[in-house]
């Protein structure tokens, strides 16, 4: 089993709209576009990260048509390697374009997709482990990866391990969608799941035989694709359905790599705790805060702002432009609701 580096890709996904990151995440700029775990947007740490393992050249992010000016100003790759789509259509058929244009490149890559907005820690270890996974999907699997759970999270999907396939690979038996409380803590303690990353690796060959045994309307297109086809024409006929629905709970060739490296969606103000700074009461502060007497908060301003709290706990204060968003931490799943109300009553 050989593998050869410079056949190696990586197409970034970055159209989510970030709804669970208002005020600071807009429609015209999400969450990957977003400063929340660093000094860079979530996006170009994730292009960051790949580096050295890939050349610029090799790195295409794929993003909301009217967001794709931003990437080419914040990314360091060729500005034709920013593909804008037409509409949002889920990562399924972003993973069949994905996988035509490298197709027209090199009919032989190996491509790894990854999402644009999670915090990955360090570089080095994350490349390894592409690099390990690259190499077994040369059998012509379709890896993943999997994160061992940390606690009962019921904001994860998870993977159901089988039999080990190789050193640090098992088979994947099933794919678990986010659970209950019940169903996380069995879970965690069972000892045979793992987190869903949405990180996947294969060869551009398996997974377009995947599409054609599985979602053979979406292969459709992407034969198309591959072969010169303009994607804007059609794009937005694809119906909208992530790769996992589509594709990787039907297939029966699918492993499941280890990751050791750090991993964090940020799939919501609070994760925010466990990846900035806190105080020694366990406050997570960006910007100007004045506290008393609170503790385990999430307060977020902008540097011409102040907020202040007192007496507070287990809540996030945050303000971003002309927005302030204040809720129990515990609540902070119904931003989305908000921003409905917000839609419906402040046009």
């Amino acid at each position: 089993m050989t593998f050869d580096p410079a056949k190696l890709y990586a197409v970034i996904m970055a159209g989510g709209r970030g709804e669970r990151f208002w005020p600071a995440g807009r429609t015209d700029r999400p969450k990957q576009f977003l400063h929340l775990s660093g000094e860079k947007t979530m996006l170009e740490d994730t292009v960051q990260r790949l580096f050295p393992l890939l050349a610029p050249e090799r790195i295409f992010v794929i993003t909301n048509a009217a967001h794709a000016d931003l990437c080419c100003q914040l990314l360091p790759i060729p500005p034709e390697n920013v593909i804008g789509e037409p509409a949002g259509r889920d990562t399924a058929p972003c993973a069949a374009l994905a996988t035509a244009l490298v197709r027209r490149i090199d009919p032989e890559a190996t491509m790894c997709l990854l999402p644009a907005d999670h915090v990955i820690r360090p570089a080095r270890l994350f490349q390894e482990t592409l690099s390990l996974a690259a190499e077994q999907a040369q059998t012509g699997a379709l890896v993943t990866l999997g994160l061992t759970p940390t606690y009962p999270a019921t904001g994860y999907g998870y993977l159901q391990l089988g039999e080990l396939a190789a050193p640090g690979f098992h088979h994947v038996t099933a794919f678990r969608e986010k659970p209950d409380a019940a169903a996380a803590e069995k879970f965690f303690h069972d000892g045979n799941y793992r987190w869903n990353s949405g990180i996947f690796i294969w060869k551009c060959s398996a997974i377009s035989e995947a599409f054609r045994k599985y979602a053979p309307d979406l292969s459709e297109k992407l034969e198309k694709w591959s072969n010169g086809a303009d994607y804007t024409a059609d794009f937005a006929d694809c119906r909208k359905i992530s790769i996992d629905y589509a594709i990787m709970e039907k297939a029966e060739n699918v492993l499941a790599g280890s990751a050791s490296f750090y991993w964090n969606d940020l799939g919501c103000w609070s994760a925010l705790r466990s990846v900035l700074p806190l105080d020694t009461a366990g406050n997570a502060v960006r910007g100007n805060a004045a506290v008393l007497d609170a503790a385990d908060n999430v307060l977020i301003s902008d540097p011409q702002h102040m907020i202040g709290v007192i007496g507070m706990q287990h809540i996030a204060v945050i303000q971003s432009g002309n927005g302030v968003l204040v809720c129990p931490l515990s609540a902070e799943q119904r931003v989305k609701e908000l921003i409905q109300k917000l839609d419906k009553e402040w046009k």
